[in-house]
């Protein structure tokens, strides 16, 4: 068992960009960028401050500032003057730059990870982006205009065409789950037939560009399903409006997160020397819950998704006391008391939380919930990893710390199970 924790092992560097750590195990010395989960034998380049100014020539290559700029003061004109179709929808955005994918990042349960990791992948400064990203405009602010089945990007000044591809040949779709505000497409390149990940920052929250392509696919597929039946089921009159896809084609639709809520009492949090541990998860419950009285503890409401797990005020829904991405989660389980909880999270620089609550009629529900939550991480993990880096000991691969973290998860859910089972205080699972 490797520490990856202790001080030797996780170590910081003054020479690295934001987010980036240097991490040593027995495979040796490399960087893991802790926003992405990205690790690299590489040493990452530093990100040097962009020069910013008003003409076109500063903003060359300006991916490290992703933030959204101030609206020109043509997007307070009439939208009649961007566009003849009352019909179409008129987004403002900034190009990200794409990135090339691989039909098999696009097989059913990779798809939404793959286009997060094309996201994140553009929304960070890496080694140097302008080697592997094509860039419209060079990255200045478009519209992204929906119209007439298609997706365009139009210059703001002189309202001329950027890119045009037909919404009907599009493979996915999706918003960041970092930023609500990031948006992506995977379209085939018409010219090179290469699959491409075009990512842009909205200047409104990314939900209203994926709910339009979303009702405009399900429009064309009713049109599909009319013209099929109206030629009999022959293939030979599968076409409508110009478009040319198969009747049979399918169309991406957004998924939903499943989240899970539960009423539970805030007890509170309070600092831990480790990021794992029964001891370590006792101790904590068992100072916070002897240093304070019942009335003190907060009503809040516990949401569990897929990859975040965020307390919020029950009284005041706007206010979010504590969320922690998966990720960062690195243990969890039941007190000796069956209505104590508790997971720790690691908010970086070597500090660790540890937050309590108190469930009615017991925790088990909770746990089981954010059991599943932190499997389907790992099990994400493990189908972002192509087959030939599973069969690899010696280089570290980009899911090591999640899988160790996972492990003890599931030491502490499995602790869980026998503290429901037997009622009594249980031992911590032998490493």
């Amino acid at each position: 068992y490797i520490d990856i924790w202790g001080e030797q092992s996780f170590q910081t560097d003054p020479d690295l960009p934001p987010g980036w750590k240097m991490m040593t195990d027995m495979a040796g010395i490399y960087y893991w960028h802790i926003p992405t989960g990205t690790t690299q034998w590489e040493k990452p380049a530093p990100c040097h401050p962009v020069p910013t100014g008003p003409s076109h020539a500063s903003r060359k290559h300006s991916l490290g500032s992703l933030s959204p700029s101030n609206p020109a003061p043509v997007e307070e004109e009439d939208s009649s003057s961007i566009n003849s179709d009352p019909e179409a929808k008129c987004f403002a955005v900034r190009s990200l730059g794409w990135v090339e994918m691989a039909e098999e990042d696009l097989a059913p349960g990779k798809s939404s990870v793959a286009v997060n990791n094309c996201i994140r992948q553009l929304s960070y400064c890496k080694n140097d982006i302008r080697d592997t990203v094509g860039i419209w405009g060079e990255g200045k602010d478009m519209y992204l205009i929906l119209e007439n089945n298609m997706l365009n990007l139009v210059d703001p000044m002189d309202r001329s065409v950027l890119h045009s591809q037909p919404i009907a040949s599009i493979r996915v779709w999706g918003v960041g789950r970092d930023n609500g505000r990031d948006f992506a497409y995977v379209a085939r390149d018409k010219d090179t037939r290469i699959l491409k990940c075009h990512v842009f920052r909205c200047d409104t929250p990314a939900k209203a560009i994926a709910t339009s392509l979303h009702e405009i696919c399900s429009r064309i597929m009713a049109e599909r399903k009319n013209a099929k039946a109206m030629a009999g089921g022959s293939l030979q009159d599968r076409t409508h409006a110009g478009l040319d896809v198969p009747l049979q084609a399918e169309f991406p639709t957004p998924k939903t997160e499943l989240v899970q809520k539960f009423q539970v009492l805030y007890v509170g949090m309070i600092p831990v020397a480790r990021p794992i541990g029964m001891d370590i998860l006792n101790g904590a419950i068992d100072t916070l819950i002897t240093s304070s009285i019942r009335d003190d503890w907060v009503p809040v409401m516990l949401n569990v998704a897929d990859a975040t797990v965020t307390v919020i005020k029950e009284k005041e829904e706007e206010e979010v006391l504590v969320e922690c991405r998966v990720r960062f989660l690195s243990f969890m389980g039941v007190g000796k008391d069956v209505h104590s909880f508790a997971f720790i999270m690691d908010s970086g620089n070597q500090h660790f939380e540890c937050h309590v609550f108190w469930c009615d009629p017991n925790a088990g529900s909770v746990s089981e919930a954010v059991q599943a939550a932190c499997m389907l991480r790992y099990q994400k993990c493990l189908v972002a990893r192509p087959p030939s880096q599973k069969a690899c000991s010696q280089a570290p691969p980009a899911d090591s710390v999640t899988r160790r973290v996972s492990t003890s998860v599931k030491r502490g859910v499995l602790s869980l199970i026998d503290t429901l089972k037997q009622k009594r205080p249980v031992t911590e699972l032998p490493q």
